[in-house]
């Protein structure tokens, strides 16, 4: 009997999941940028679970390396394909972050 209900059910699999094609490990021209830099380093995987479970298109969470004057600075950022996403990502997690507004 149970074998006859999982047949039967509909199953909602998401394709960009299932092939893991979701994350992009690198940073497309396209996408866009949202620096994570002021958020403690070690929130930085919290971030990327709460892309993970609060949005649906594709994202990438790189570090690059950024000149300054003659200084090499390593900064992070979260790159969105859908610019929604990134302004809801700055509004639901970053602006609750302690060091966001400093």
């Amino acid at each position: 009997m149970e074998l006859l209900f999982i047949m039967t059910t509909q199953l909602d699999i998401d394709p960009r999941e299932w092939f893991e094609t979701r994350r992009v490990s690198w940073m497309p021209v396209h996408f866009a940028r949202v620096s994570i830099n002021n958020v403690d380093i070690f929130m930085h995987g919290e971030a990327e679970a709460w892309i993970q479970e609060n949005t649906a298109g594709r994202y990438s969470v790189v570090t690059c390396a950024v000149r300054q004057g003659n200084k090499l600075l390593s900064k992070v950022y979260a790159g969105f394909e859908n610019p929604s996403e990134a302004t809801y990502f700055t509004l639901g997690f970053l602006s609750k972050q302690k060091n966001f507004w400093s």
